[in-house]
């Protein structure tokens, strides 16, 4: 008997190469994961410096406005970078396009990174003007907004995306991932009544066997 992976969402038996492509989703997710991490701690960089010197002048900030133009440069850069692994997760999931589950959070996953792009582009903004006299504060704020969302993603793919791929399409569960993360298998064993009743049927079988050579 197959296993019918999908529950009630699906209504067709899982093939190997339905597998193969969430196994290829997880690879996918997994690294676009670290690339939204990368862009998130990035942001560090400029944060903490500007949340313990909130006060610092517009004159210190236009000395050092080369160096906060790259900044801001390569923290859109990192963002660009998970946009282009997320909309490669995203074109590897239209494989399981007729999963409503899948879907559903499909349209969860993009929409969430609209409002990423969103607030990063507000950060951005803030760049157009280094003499504003608010711009530390402001920059701080635009950061924590940034990176709260960046959790918000970080959660809906490994709580539900990844979790949804795992159990309903790979059907995995915690005893699959301890085996494979310490390459351990579940052994089937013989309940040990029905183990001793063997050994006496072989010993039986034996004794029957020598009776029968003596005669």
């Amino acid at each position: 008997m197959i296993k019918r992976s999908y529950a009630i969402n699906m209504t067709y038996d899982v093939t190997s190469a339905e597998k193969a492509e969430a196994e290829r989703a997880l690879l996918c997710f997994n690294y676009t994961d670290k690339l939204l991490n990368s862009a998130e701690d990035y942001l560090n960089i400029m944060k903490t410096p500007f949340k313990d010197n909130p006060n610092i002048s517009s004159d210190d900030i236009m000395k050092a406005r080369a160096a906060i133009r790259r900044f801001r440069d390569k923290a859109v850069e990192n963002f660009n970078d998970f946009k282009v692994g997320a909309f490669k997760c995203i074109n590897i999931m239209q494989f399981f396009s007729s999963d409503t589950q899948s879907l559903k959070l499909m349209k969860l996953f993009i929409s969430s990174i609209d409002d990423l792009e969103s607030k990063v582009n507000d950060f951005v903004d803030l760049f157009t003007d280094l003499e504003s006299k608010d711009f530390a504060t402001a920059v701080v704020s635009s950061v924590e907004v940034i990176q709260k969302q960046c959790e918000e993603i970080n959660e809906i793919i490994n709580e539900r995306i990844k979790t949804h791929i795992q159990s309903n399409i790979l059907a995995k569960t915690w005893v699959d991932s301890v085996s494979d993360n310490l390459q351990m298998h579940v052994q089937k064993k013989t309940p040990l009544i029905l183990d001793l009743f063997n050994k006496r049927q072989d010993q039986l079988n034996e004794i029957i066997k020598e009776r029968t050579q003596l005669q």
